[in-house]
């Protein structure tokens, strides 16, 4: 095998192989290529020869070509030429940088293929292209397209896009790209929106890709047409051409119609979480434009409306009162209370406006509507977005009050005289026992006269007393005394109080807690009535003890608000000069933001209180030294910590209030076996759910085994608790077999 130096008008024949180059000039430099059994190797040397370009060969290319041409070639023809070449023997030239690489067609997957957004490539060479697609979905195209694809050549759809991506060579993607126009051809792509009237656009999308049998897909078969719903207007878009728009608007119209639920213009929603009257209130809004503020004032659902807006005189419309003396159009207020029997008066209430009919019966917790389709469509959408499963709140409230107190008590008191015409007193009331109310306690009943006189103040006789003196009775009658008492006193007192009070409620619901006891107060008193003796006392009970009153609102990022009414409040032992009971109270208002899981201060006091007393004899009792006989000191140093923090925890499923209830109940649970040494406790199950299931055991000794008592089979006999302070009655199954319980002992 031989090549020709390509000389201008000459040519040079070569045989063993045969092989021709013919070479000429013209104003061009052409080739004239005729080979017969050339080795391939050899061939791409002569190409590379005369297109300047560099190969790199893999080494399983190898084997020999016939070539004959009829006609002079240029330079790029020539390279053309050799691109078919390899085709024709199973090799592919991939461009990679300045070198042009050949390799086997079966390993293009494993290579790295020239991107041409241009389609400037031609011929034989390998390249990727993107071929995009205006109304034609690329997947259905696929299996079409493969089979006229060799094997080595990939296709694929871009996934969120409508687009083909192809490698292959650039010839044959030319063919494949042609194709596709042709099917993806629509005309006109024009844009058409339908206004539904009496359905839900998704709910028509739904059923034409049933029809379709495209599942999820928004292609229609048979049709270059893209159909996407518009929730926020209710419209269907349709894109395509004119004839496949026209086919699909008719379906559309004929599916358009009013649901079998909705002809009647009657419709029950089963609310799931929602309170039927204060959801009721809210669409009388939504029918009537106008706002009405609902609020539930208690847990049973009982709700009070606040309608400002419909009260305002300056407001117009008409309004409807649904009693038994028929519509009124005076005024602009709306009773929502329908003209049912007493009984059912509560349970139900209804509204009538504008063609709407709205009755909420509580019983069932079910709201029953009336109206027109457009607007049933409107109150079933609202309905939805708020019967929602509300989110939980427990929260907890620590109080936490320090107090402690410091008292001196130091006095002297003299008595002298004669008892038959009169004694001498100097007394001091600041500092123990009055030694006039022991002198006079004395006079009226003796030894006995003074316990009494001690045991009516809970200070008398406090501390250390000591009495000087002397006491004669003289012939003549009379009964002289003289003598001096000193008293003296310290005390300290300190007192803990740690409460903490929890309750849980739903967001945006109020809750309250009391816990303590109701306490009488005298508020009159009354001895005649009409000149006849008829004493009667008129008393008033109030809550004594820890009130917790809070209502929280989650916010986002698991922030919680919460408005915060906290009061403790106790009865004192001590009422000094007030006539019925003394009771401390402390109290606090407010409203603070809190995260979820974060305890939060809300308030407190810390005081120091201190008191100097001192009562004397004036002159004697500021004589230095002296004067310590004729005075009596009172020092007392009071100081109280009072704070108040509460610490929010969302609850937001079934999930975390089991785990919540359980860790509470392990708190019982651990505090029973810490107090139950002896076993004298009925023990608890280990788990909470448990102790419905069966009755508590009793043991008189921690090597007892635990029986089961079994509740009695109705019917049973039942004991009522009785009642204590503001608690209502309880009552609780008592097994037949009373005989097998033991009583509990607390040590």
């Amino acid at each position: 095998m031989a090549f020709l130096n390509h000389r201008p008008v000459w040519a040079l024949v070569a045989a063993a192989p045969l092989m021709t180059v013919i070479s000429t000039a013209s104003y061009a430099q052409t080739w004239k290529i005729n080979l017969r059994d050339a080795d391939l190797t050899a061939f791409i040397n002569e190409v590379a020869d005369i297109t300047g370009k560099n190969f790199a060969v893999d080494p399983r290319v190898r084997g020999n070509v016939t070539v004959i041409s009829n006609k002079p070639l240029n330079k790029n023809e020539v390279y053309d030429l050799f691109l078919g070449v390899l085709n024709v023997n199973g090799v592919v030239a991939v461009p990679s940088g300045n070198t042009i690489r050949l390799i086997p067609d079966s390993n293009i997957r494993n290579s790295s293929v020239q991107y041409d957004p241009r389609n400037n490539a031609r011929g034989d060479q390998i390249v990727t292209r993107v071929i995009w697609l205006e109304n034609t979905n690329p997947n259905d195209l696929i299996p079409a397209l493969r089979p006229l694809m060799p094997q080595f050549a990939h296709m694929a759809a871009i996934q969120g896009t409508n687009a083909l991506i192809v490698s292959d060579r650039a010839s044959n993607i030319y063919q494949i790209e042609t194709i596709i126009r042709n099917l993806d051809g629509t005309g006109q792509n024009d844009i058409e929106a339908i206004t539904l009237q009496s359905s839900q656009a998704e709910e028509i999308i739904t059923l034409l890709d049933s029809m379709a049998a495209t599942g999820a897909s928004k292609d229609f078969a048979g049709s270059r047409v893209r159909i996407i719903a518009d929730k926020r207007t209710n419209r269907i878009i349709l894109k395509g051409d004119p004839t496949s728009r026209k086919r699909l608007r008719h379906m559309v119209e004929m599916l358009d119609v009013p649901s079998a639920d909705l002809l009647g213009g009657l419709k029950v929603f089963k609310l799931k979480y929602a309170n039927a009257k204060n959801l009721s209130e809210i669409l009388q809004g939504l029918v009537t434009g106008q706002a009405v503020n609902s609020s539930t004032n208690n847990n049973n659902g009982t709700s009070n409306t606040s309608m400002s807006s419909l009260t305002n005189s300056s407001s117009s419309g008409s309004s409807i009162s649904n009693t038994s003396s028929g519509s009124s159009t005076t005024g602009s207020s709306i009773n929502l209370n329908s003209n049912s029997s007493n009984n059912n008066q509560n349970n139900i209430s209804s509204f009538n406006a504008n063609g709407v009919s709205i009755i909420a019966d509580s019983t069932q917790n079910a709201l029953i509507v009336k109206a027109e389709p457009q607007l049933m469509r409107e109150i079933d959408t609202a309905i939805q977005q708020l019967d929602l499963r509300r989110q939980q709140v427990l929260i907890e409230a620590a109080i936490i009050e320090i107090e402690g107190s410091d008292t001196d008590q130091l006095g002297v008191q003299w008595a002298m005289g004669d008892l038959s015409t009169g004694v001498g007193l100097i007394n001091f009331s600041n500092v123990g026992s009055s030694l006039a109310n022991l002198a006079a306690g004395y006079l009226t009943g003796g030894a006995a006269g003074i316990g009494a006189a001690m045991a009516g103040n809970s200070n008398q006789g406090a501390g250390t007393s000591l009495i000087l003196g002397d006491y004669k009775e003289g012939a003549n009658g009379s009964r002289k005394l003289y003598g001096a008492m000193i008293q003296a006193l310290k005390q300290k007192t300190k007192s803990n109080l740690l409460s903490t009070p929890s309750i849980v409620t739903m967001d945006n619901e109020e809750a309250y807690i009391v816990v303590g006891e109701n306490v009488p107060f005298v508020t009159g008193s009354v001895s005649t009535t009409g000149g006849t003796a008829n004493p009667y006392t008129s008393i008033e009970r109030k809550d004594v003890g820890i009130t917790l009153k809070v209502t929280p609102q989650i916010g986002e990022g698991g922030s919680v608000r919460l408005a915060v009414e906290q009061e403790v409040s106790d009865v004192k032992n001590n009422r000094g000069q007030a006539a019925d009971l003394v009771t401390s109270k402390r109290a606090i208002k407010t409203t603070v933001l809190a995260d979820h899981g974060q305890t939060v201060v809300l308030g407190g006091l810390i005081s120091d209180d201190t008191t100097v007393g001192r009562q004397s004899v004036p002159f004697l009792g500021a004589i230095p030294g002296l004067g310590r006989l004729f005075r009596s000191d009172n020092n007392n140093n009071q100081k109280r910590n009072l704070l108040i923090f509460i610490h929010p925890t969302i609850v937001d499923d079934n999930n975390d209030m089991r785990r919540l209830t359980q860790q509470r109940y392990d708190q019982v649970y651990g505090l029973q076996l810490a107090m139950d040494k002896d076993g004298n406790f009925a023990k608890l199950p280990a788990q909470v759910e448990d102790i419905y299931q069966q009755r508590l055991p009793f043991t008189s000794n921690s090597q007892a085994q635990p029986k089961i008592v079994q509740p009695a089979p109705a019917p049973q006999n039942y004991q009522q608790v009785p009642s204590g302070g503001k608690n209502q009655a309880v009552t609780t199954p008592v097994a037949e077999d009373q005989s097998q319980i033991q009583q509990q002992k607390i040590n």
